[in-house]
């Protein structure tokens, strides 16, 4: 079936290893052209669980046979162990299911922030998504060696309001820098290259309507969250990180370098609430597809 949706569900116990990033690396290799379009924190057997939405001709059967069985080498049911991740199998009712998950949605944002710890936003940018591919589980396979918690994540299209308001800091430093001429031609193409528009070319009226472009937006929670996740991320100028940091093995230049993450705590709570990383219905994605279908 062309366009059709599937789905992977990892479970609680492979959240708190770290494995999702490997996990969805894993099965973007043994799939090959699923679309991820949607990412985020459920309940399943009274457990917080990830899940993992794609869209693409034959999902179902493509998932099912990447997961397989722990008798089936090669498979990441093999390689991680029975339960650690499931999909749907064939003649199952994959709406019903998601509708399902929908009802137990964990909003793990809505709660106050573990005592002694903090949060931190990563932005898997849209240099990441040019293709489906395995670089976005990539990264967050390298983000996991900080051992701090997945909290929450998001499949997101920013819009053009979004990045004037997330990147606005950004362009008093240009302006400084460059002029106010140059400083906000360097500044629209941030947002456009966030966004898939420049400001000054898209009508007022439209800026708040979804970009083009897509991210996966990621929140870890613990001590010195911020700290540690930017350690590995490395330096914004991908020349100058050390090796083995994300930018260095991702990075092209200080715009086109695979994440953004929070510089500050501060900033962090300011980034999750224009990204709306909380406001991720899973329940209004269903209802959206079931239309469009």
């Amino acid at each position: 079936m062309k366009n059709s949706l599937s789905y992977l569900l990892i479970s609680n116990e492979a959240l708190q290893r770290g494995w999702a990033g490997w996990i969805l690396a894993g099965t973007v290799a043994r799939t090959g052209g699923l679309d991820l379009v949607w990412a985020g924190m459920v309940e399943s057997a009274g457990r917080r669980c990830g899940l993992f939405v794609f869209r693409g001709e034959d999902a179902v059967a493509k998932i099912s046979s990447a997961v397989g069985s722990s008798s089936v080498p090669g498979s990441l049911a093999a390689m991680l162990g029975e339960g650690m991740v499931s999909a749907p199998a064939a003649g199952d009712d994959v709406a019903a299911k998601l509708r399902e998950f929908a009802s137990g949605q964990s909003d793990t944002l809505s709660k106050p922030v573990t005592a002694g710890a903090h949060r931190s936003l990563v932005l898997i940018k849209p240099d990441n998504f040019t293709f489906p591919g395995t670089r976005p589980g990539t990264v967050l396979d390298v983000l996991s060696r900080t051992g701090l918690p997945l909290v929450a994540m998001k499949v997101h299209h920013m819009s053009v309001a979004e990045g004037m308001e997330f990147y606005g800091p950004v362009l008093d430093a240009l302006t400084g820098k460059f002029g106010a001429e140059k400083g906000r031609e360097h500044w629209e193409s941030i947002v456009e290259f966030m966004s898939g528009s420049r400001p000054s070319c898209v009508p007022e009226k439209d800026h708040a309507n979804p970009g083009s472009r897509k991210i996966l937006a990621l929140v870890f929670e613990g001590p010195d969250a911020v700290a540690k996740i930017r350690a590995v991320l490395g330096p914004t100028d991908p020349a100058k990180a050390p090796p083995g940091t994300i930018r260095k093995e991702f990075g092209t230049d200080i715009m086109v370098n695979a994440a953004h993450a929070s510089d500050s705590p501060d900033n962090a709570a300011r980034e999750i609430g224009i990204v709306k990383v909380a406001d991720n219905s899973l329940k209004r994605f269903v209802e959206s597809a079931a239309s469009a279908a």
